[in-house]
């Protein structure tokens, strides 16, 4: 029996309704978890007052583990989620926080001088730097926090520290034969990373937005096209994730041809928002790193694998938070080109986020890393999953809750 039109459009525009609900209930409920448990927990278990400065993690009861140094990493993630938490009024209490850290992060990781000689890999717990390497990840989530906490409270200080620091990646971490980043400074292996080159694109994507005509977005042009050349194999379609000094491939067979399906998902996301900002046509390359991700990147039960290789092997079978949060930014990216089946994917992904690694072993707290057959690899809920969390979390809420994105 043929179905009538007029009865087949109302089927599926009931079927899209229900997906859009599910995808809203979805991301209003981790909304609702970010900040009635885990943003009010990490405001106060996760910092130290006596330091002004976020704990490195809480232990499998909630409480800080006194006995770690604290990365900068760390401190500047801390920084983004509470500052950028505070300017949507999801935990106005998170301004304070974020100003305080960032004042400490200044003080205490900086020499003297302030950030033109750069940010020590990490302080002790009595506050002095436990180690003075300068590492290009964590540089890139200081300038990505600088940003954030500029957009709350517009202290030129933040632009003039974040072009301080730009300097010194300019000077100290950046390769000037091959191009591209050194892992840290003083340079003691050469081989690179495609990593920290995410994070400086999302870290320039975010003070272009913050402050515009600066020539940051040219510095984020500058990273995609690096990618393009050098991280993005379009066939078979994966982004390499290690390298020799001069791009080529790496002789440790455990590091060659290794791709992540959680970076695939990450590239999405942001060469959808370079596309937005600069102009550019990055469909095929976006449309290509999900297209792999999806295909081969999950479980049987729809968990995320660590690894694979080129030859779309698993070599790593265990399963992060970060990479469900970076597939959730994915979905959202997709959604907004037309992709008929991103919003299921994205109340999906948050269901295995809520499912399988949040508000455990404590509440406000995750799992963030199980073998696959289930059983935790650490006791520990470490502080750097909030910053996937919570961005996963935005990109959610602004696309498939009507009020909160209107």
């Amino acid at each position: 029996m043929t179905v009538p039109a007029c009865v087949a459009i109302e089927e599926k525009r009931t079927m899209k309704q229900q997906i859009s609900s599910e995808a809203g209930a979805a991301a209003g409920g981790l909304r609702a978890w970010l900040s009635n448990a885990a943003l009010p927990l990490w405001a106060s278990a996760g910092f130290d007052r006596s330091l002004g400065a976020f704990h490195e993690r809480l232990d499998g009861s909630g409480r800080p583990r006194l006995d770690l140094a604290r990365r900068a990493m760390v401190q500047a993630r801390q920084i983004y989620v509470f500052s950028h938490a505070a300017r949507l009024g999801w935990f106005e209490e998170g301004a304070d926080l974020a100003e305080s850290a960032a004042e400490a992060l200044v003080g205490r990781y900086c020499d003297a001088g302030g950030p033109r000689g750069g940010f020590a890999f990490s302080i002790g717990p009595e506050g002095h730097v436990a180690s003075s390497v300068r590492d290009a990840y964590a540089h890139a989530f200081v300038l990505f926090a600088l940003a954030s906490l500029y957009r709350l409270n517009g202290d030129a200080r933040l632009i003039v520290y974040a072009d301080e620091t730009i300097a010194f990646i300019d000077e100290a971490l950046t390769d000037r034969n091959f191009g591209g980043l050194y892992d840290a400074s003083p340079v003691t292996d050469r081989s690179k990373r495609q990593n920290p080159h995410m994070h400086l694109l999302e870290a320039y994507l975010a003070l272009e937005t913050a402050a515009p005509g600066r020539g940051y977005l040219d510095r984020a042009r500058k990273i995609v096209d690096l990618f393009k050349k050098r991280l993005f194999l379009a066939e078979p379609g994966v982004l390499l994730e290690y390298f020799g000094e001069d791009w080529s491939v790496p002789e440790d067979p455990a590091r060659c041809g290794i791709f992540e399906p959680g970076h695939h998902y990450e590239w999405v996301w942001l060469l959808a928002e370079f596309e937005a900002l600069a102009g550019d046509d990055l469909g095929a390359e976006i449309a290509r790193l999900y297209r792999v991700a999806r295909q081969v990147g999950h479980a049987p039960n729809g968990l995320i694998f660590d690894e694979l290789d080129v030859e779309m092997k698993v070599t790593k079978g265990a399963h992060r938070v970060w990479p469900h949060t970076e597939a959730v930014k994915a979905a959202v990216a997709m959604r907004a080109k037309g992709d008929a089946g991103a919003e299921a994917f994205a109340a999906a992904m948050i269901g295995a986020l809520r499912g399988s690694f949040l508000d455990r072993p404590f509440a406000g707290g995750w799992i963030d890393h199980f073998r696959a057959d289930g059983v935790p690899l650490s006791g520990d809920a470490p502080a750097s999953s909030l910053y996937h969390v919570f961005l996963a979390a935005t990109e959610a809420s602004f696309a498939f809750e009507p009020k909160i994105g209107a």
